[in-house]
């Protein structure tokens, strides 16, 4: 009789474990619920946001079917919308594997913020005008800790797992939070460390990220922007111009050049008034880690590389190398193009 009653708690127990992992919970079934889950986040962070959602009742549960299966290494980054009514289960795979009608946002290193919105048009999860114009709003960026006037520059490249129908506000956070998350907490001491505000160290970075493509420069050209900033010297940077017109123009005529805008480092000195695009880690670490250089010019060769220099007269010469590399390089394109 007491083995026969063992049996019984170990199968009720067994039943109740079961139930509580596999069942859904019908009487719960209530609104959806958007849970921001960042990159960086461990599996017990993941459970006590969960659980001040109200999506589950218990962290613990979470956490060890999350270890179980290995789940807690698969946890995307992304905006999940879940339900009080799921199962523990039905929770676990959502986030280890991106299901429940979410779509996959892609944003890169470099990508603006129009650039953004139009890749949300496109998913049709919200519009470019309504996401620009709350990447504006005054109130969700001292929210967020952003000093500037616009979201540029925050909105964290990384590959987002998002629901159709999500708010602007919703994914701007996310961004924002996740940018938060892998730039560290102590990324405005050290911003200080370089004599700069976190927002004047993201704009930096910005134009790190525009100025070079390959990742061990990105250091060499955020020391050449320290040098002329130290030198009270015109950045002259044509990312901060083609910002402004919208292009990518390696050269720029005269008129161009005479443009007046703010974002126009041709004319005027000091960072633009924003960032000029959201950059990656690698740009970020240049800018609070750049290298100790004497170059205070730097020319782009059109493969990704850039020729620097310490001089003007040095600068000129590696201009004239550059624009003749470019100019080989359209005569090459073109001959190959006639038939």
């Amino acid at each position: 009789m007491k083995i026969l009653k063992w049996y019984g708690i170990f199968f009720s127990a067994f039943f109740l474990v079961f139930a509580y992992v596999f069942v859904p919970n019908f009487l719960r079934m209530g609104q959806d619920v958007d849970v921001p889950v960042y990159s960086k986040s461990s599996a017990r962070e993941i459970a006590r946001k969960l659980k001040e959602k109200g999506v589950i009742h218990f962290a613990l549960p979470f956490r060890i079917i999350t270890k179980l299966t290995h789940a807690d290494r698969k946890l995307k980054a992304g905006l999940y919308r879940l339900n009080a009514g799921m199962s523990l289960w039905q929770v676990v795979t959502t986030l280890s594997e991106g299901k429940s009608e979410l779509l996959t946002l892609k944003v890169p290193e470099g990508y603006t913020m129009e650039q953004v919105a139009l890749e949300l048009e496109g998913m049709k999860v919200v519009s470019a005008a309504e996401f620009l114009k709350t990447a504006e709003d005054p109130a969700l960026l001292k929210s967020l800790g952003i000093s500037g006037a616009v979201a540029e520059g925050f909105l964290f490249p990384e590959t987002y797992r998002v629901p159709l129908g999500a708010g602007a506000n919703e994914l701007i956070e996310l961004m924002v939070r996740q940018f938060m998350d892998s730039a560290g907490g102590d990324f405005n001491r050290r911003c200080m460390a370089r004599n700069l505000t976190p927002y004047q160290a993201v704009i930096m970075a910005s134009i790190v990220e525009k100025e070079s493509k390959i990742d061990g420069e990105r250091p060499m050209v955020a020391g050449v922007l320290y040098n002329r900033l130290r030198q009270k010297m015109r950045l002259e940077v044509n990312a901060t111009l083609n910002y402004v017109l919208n292009t990518k123009n390696p050269w720029f005529t005269n008129a161009q050049i005479g443009i007046q805008s703010p974002y126009n480092t041709y004319l005027h000195r000091g960072l633009p008034p924003t960032p000029i695009c959201n950059p990656g880690l690698a740009s970020l670490q240049a800018v609070l880690e750049p290298a100790d250089v004497s170059y205070l010019y730097y020319v782009a060769q059109g493969d990704g590389t850039n020729l620097f220099a310490q001089t003007f007269q040095e600068h000129m010469r590696n201009v004239r190398q550059a624009k003749k590399i470019l100019r080989a390089k359209r005569l090459q394109k073109a001959a190959g193009q006639q038939p």
